[in-house]
């Protein structure tokens, strides 16, 4: 037995020798500043955003009481005004998503939950918007894990409405789950590039003209993961649940496409890569009978640049329009609870 662990631990002994021997020579032949630097900016959603604070389990949120004249937050932390007094005699939609949801560059009033919350008043129901701008599926996910955990609000139904950052995020070279929550990599990955220059050039690469329209089927993978986990919390929770088509226009993308972080997505590759990702929505509402919400807005209608501010976010006109395609369709779901009760 002896003999075995003397020879585990010579092996060992070697292996360690064997990495630092790389590791030295790496650092004698390559340039650190050739490269390409890690993505690692915790703070990057924050930055202009005086209405938006750090969070610990998602990242940033809503900062309770802000009001700018433009954006409300409430006291709970949702965007809009304080909720009436009898909000737990209410049918509670709660529409969960990003930017798109939240209503980036419209008033508190022309946002589509506030416009579907109009429509609805005939029904005895309230619609919470409970949109972050840049949230991914990671962070709604764990939202509404604390929704329900804390009891902040006793909801009926969810509108889920989220995919763009997570495309978004898909095309940085060190893309790990952790960043779509906190826009940071793993403590392990930040120890390895900043004492190893083999790991940083094994995970980073050299420098070189920026690389174009790679696929990034592990971000695919985790966005699939991510709506089921929603889907079934919900089911667990009594909540029913529809899944929003994301609003979208072309006319607003230049054709060089998406160039924010380290891979650049043309125009054509990133449609196609959006439609890969509604196709994996669509599949998994087959598979738990989740309805999709279909509007005049989503990325079935490419050209109407008129109704958007860019390539993501709806006028006030915009967002009327989704309120009202929606709104037949919410309106028959609430009447099919009445009839149960």
């Amino acid at each position: 037995m002896k003999k075995i662990f003397s020879l585990i631990g010579i092996n060992i002994t070697l292996f360690i020798l064997l990495l630092l021997i790389i590791e030295g020579v790496s650092r004698l032949i390559i340039d650190e500043q050739q490269i390409s630097a890690i993505f690692d900016d915790q703070n990057l959603r924050t930055k202009g955003r005086p209405f938006i604070t750090l969070q610990a389990t998602r990242g940033f949120a809503l900062k309770p009481g802000f009001n700018n004249g433009l954006y409300r937050i409430n006291s709970l932390g949702f965007r809009g005004k304080e909720f009436p007094s009898d909000i737990d005699n209410k049918f509670i939609i709660l529409a969960l998503g990003e930017s798109t949801t939240f209503g980036w560059g419209v008033h508190d009033n022309e946002t589509y939950p506030y416009y579907l919350n109009t429509l609805l008043q005939d029904k005895n129901s309230y619609v919470i918007n409970g949109g972050i701008p840049s949230y991914t599926s990671s962070q709604t996910l764990a939202y509404l894990k604390e929704i329900i955990a804390k009891k902040i609000i006793q909801a009926d139904l969810v509108l889920l409405n989220i995919l763009w950052n997570d495309i978004w995020y898909s095309s940085i070279k060190n893309w790990h789950p952790d960043i779509l929550i906190y826009q940071k990599p793993p403590y392990w990955m930040e120890f390895l590039t900043q004492h190893s220059i083999l790991f940083k050039t094994l995970l980073m690469g050299k420098k070189k003209h920026q690389e174009t329209d790679l696929f990034n089927h592990q971000a695919l993978r985790q966005y699939i993961t991510n709506i089921q986990q929603i889907i079934t919390l919900c089911q667990q929770h009594h909540i029913n649940i529809v899944l929003v088509q994301p609003p979208f226009d072309a006319d607003h993308m230049p054709v060089e496409g998406l160039n924010e972080f380290h891979i650049r997505y043309t125009k054509t590759f990133f449609i196609n890569t959006a439609h890969k990702y509604l196709d994996a929505m669509q599949n998994i509402a087959k598979t738990y009978h989740i309805p999709v919400l279909s509007h005049a807005l989503d990325i079935r209608f490419l050209h109407q640049k008129a109704l958007f501010l860019d390539t993501l976010h709806p006028t006030k006109e915009g967002n009327a329009i989704i309120a009202k395609d929606i709104y037949p369709q919410i309106k028959n779901l609430i009447t099919k609870e009445d009839s149960k009760l």
